[in-house]
């Protein structure tokens, strides 16, 4: 009498820490161009449109339903796009730049970081250059606004501009007081140089290589307070991004990392929510440091998943806490990001060539022809020295799918075609499969335009013998 093994929940998603031999049900060994859905279920993902092009270098931001646009001495316009584009000139400093480091909102002004082809870099409020208090141009790496100032990562500083005024760095002064420095290495001494932060609840954790500090800001300085050191920091300073939840997520030398916070005690942690896909992560963390150096992440903000670029692949992660979901999966959307922008609810990449990028076009709800790879474990009903005769399959699908199998445990590389299916199979004939082994494994590929689904599959087993 056949026996039914059935995957029909994929919330675990794209999970390379056991074996394809040993990995569980409803994870995944490959999920490419798709993501997970809150009920747990996988979608194809949307298509990156091109709408506009322009020469490097010059970078973007979002605010609300406008796309901004920076550039030295002149930033590209854009026109025909479906969202309002706004250029800004930026002063020149009196040499090229070869590249922008970050941009950074205050209030409807903003604040841009710039690298020069001397490698010394700048910064630029509301299009100005910003002066120190003698009048040489500021240095820094990374903005953030925080309590009506605007604090910026500097080497071995992490600098601060005074009350409602980001280009005032003059501490006596009485109009905008409050600017001044903190000496991160003075404090801990694996803290330099800081490179990125990040708002953590009621705190601002300041990052370096190999450190995370904590520390409670206040518009007034001496109210400044270290509240934590924890050793783990970021590789990518644009990687560092708050999650809707208040946790920061970044990517550590280890892989994706998460500050979080201990409800009882106030005190900051670190979760390993990236562990799933850190076997992927690692050999690009150790073998290409430059590349992760340019890591790029974003909130998609339809559903708040975090998206992470690195090396041309989109990582994402999709988390519904009420569904008990923490699933990555990943992207290749045919291009280098440079950076990315959120504009109302899209996201807005750009390439390294200077293409810009819409996620779903200017619709939001175009697809392509982009290969989605579905690839479970090899899956052994729970009798993994058993002999097992697959009958027959079923599969709940929208949209063209390839079905294929493979049954044996040596080569799990190994599949071969049982079937095209356009639909789900509940109301037809079973699709009639003679494989025979101890394990089984799936993989499902959907090459065609439109959306796709894929909720499903049913195994009809025949059991046999113990080894």
């Amino acid at each position: 009498m056949p026996k039914v093994f059935s995957v029909s929940d994929f919330r675990r998603g794209l999970d390379t820490r056991r074996t394809a031999l040993t990995a569980p049900a409803g994870s995944l060994r490959r999920l490419e161009n798709a993501l997970i859905n809150p009920g747990g279920e996988v979608e194809k993902r949307l298509a990156f449109v091109q709408l506009a092009s322009a020469a490097m270098p010059w970078t973007m931001t979002g605010q609300f339903n406008t796309l901004h646009v920076f550039g030295c001495p002149t930033a590209p316009v854009f026109s025909g796009l479906p969202v309002t584009s706004v250029s800004h000139n930026l002063a020149s400093p009196g040499e090229a730049i070869v590249a922008y480091l970050d941009v950074e909102t205050y209030s409807d002004s903003f604040y841009v970081v710039g690298l020069g082809a001397s490698g010394r870099t700048y910064n630029w409020f509301n299009g100005a250059l910003v002066l120190d208090v003698g009048g040489a141009m500021v240095t820094g790496t990374y903005a953030r606004t925080y309590k009506t100032k605007m604090y910026r990562a500097d080497g071995l500083y992490l600098r601060f501009s005074g009350v409602g005024d980001p280009a005032e760095q003059d501490p006596s002064d009485v109009a905008a007081p409050g600017a001044g420095f903190i000496h991160t290495a003075q404090n801990d001494p694996d803290a330099e140089p800081a490179v990125s932060m990040e708002v953590f609840y009621s705190n601002m954790a300041v990052f370096s290589r190999l450190a995370t500090q904590i520390w409670k800001l206040d518009p007034d300085p001496a109210n400044d307070e270290l509240a934590q050191v924890l050793r783990v920091g970021t590789v990518a300073p644009q990687s560092v991004v708050q999650l809707y939840t208040g946790d920061v997520l970044f990517l550590s030398d280890s892989g994706v990392r998460s500050l979080k916070t201990a409800t009882v005690t106030n005190v900051a942690g670190v979760s390993d929510v990236g562990a799933a896909i850190d076997l992927l992560l690692q050999p690009i963390l150790r073998d290409t440091p430059e590349l992760t150096a340019q890591a790029r992440a974003v909130i998609q903000p339809a559903f708040g998943r975090y998206w992470l670029h690195v090396n041309g692949v989109i990582y994402v992660l999709s988390y519904f806490p009420a569904g008990d979901i923490t699933a990555w999966s990943s992207f290749t959307p045919g291009f280098q990001v440079e950076s990315f922008a959120v504009v109302g609810q899209r996201v807005v990449a750009q390439s390294t060539t200077g293409d810009l990028y819409f996620y779903g076009g200017a619709s939001r709800a175009e697809y392509d022809s982009s290969r989605v790879t579905i690839r479970t474990p090899h899956l052994d009903n729970s009798a993994p020295t058993e002999n097992k005769r697959i009958k027959s399959l079923d599969v709940m699908c929208e949209g063209a799918w390839s079905l294929k199998a493979g049954m044996l445990p040596n080569n799990v590389e190994a599949f071969e075609l049982v079937a095209n299916v356009n639909s789900n199979t509940f109301g037809l004939m079973s699709i009639p499969f003679a494989g025979y082994g101890t394990h089984f494994g799936f993989e499902m590929v959907h090459e065609a335009p439109g959306p796709a689904l894929f909720a499903a599959i049913h195994v009809n087993l025949i059991e046999g013998y113990t080894k």
